[in-house]
């Protein structure tokens, strides 16, 4: 579109075609730069403070992991990740918000999901989010039904284990992507 308006703008000052060429170039550049995804996502956005700056690490992006960012204010540093994750229904979208200091999850928040209304939604629960925060990434986590005997362990929603296995196994792509982001 913008390259025929142009193109007939062009043409009517009497313009050649090297000069047409040379606009649409300019075009093409400026239409694959604008287009990069190098904008920060609004979920992180929403969670961010104004005195924090935010780069975003898209080489350390993949099909599950849509989101990686360095967030700092000189005192506290955070990797802040957005996966997508399948639950038993659909996909479970998330964010995982790492401290770079204490290596341990800070918090995940559950962006969206289509999980079941009487178990598998119990995911955004506060109590359920809870048994993540402060966990080091030096553990895989996992899932377990009744109890956890252990510190990498994550008690699953009672009814709903698909859906806590897809939350544990979505944080376990973010705690091993924040070690490739640490370079460890």
């Amino acid at each position: 579109m913008y390259f025929l308006f142009i193109s007939l703008i062009l043409l009517k000052e009497g313009k050649t075609f090297k000069n047409i060429k040379f606009a649409f170039s300019i075009m093409i550049i400026v239409f694959l730069l604008s287009s990069c995804d190098s904008k920060i996502h609004k979920e992180v956005n929403e969670v961010i403070q104004k005195d924090q700056t935010v780069n975003r690490l898209s080489e350390y992006e993949d099909d599950t992991i849509y989101g990686v960012y360095h967030v700092t204010d000189g005192k506290k540093e955070e990797c802040i990740q957005l996966v997508s994750q399948k639950g038993f229904v659909d996909e479970i979208k998330m964010m995982v918000i790492i401290d770079f200091k204490e290596d341990e999850i800070k918090e995940i928040k559950i962006l969206s999901h289509n999980e079941s209304q009487d178990y598998g939604a119990l995911l955004t629960e506060k109590w359920f989010l809870e048994r993540f925060k402060g966990r080091e990434t030096d553990d895989i986590l996992n899932v377990v039904k009744m109890s956890a005997k252990e510190e990498s362990q994550i008690v699953a929603i009672t009814g709903a284990t698909i859906t806590s296995e897809g939350v544990v196994k979505g944080v376990n792509q973010c705690i091993n992507n924040y070690k490739r982001v640490k370079g460890e």
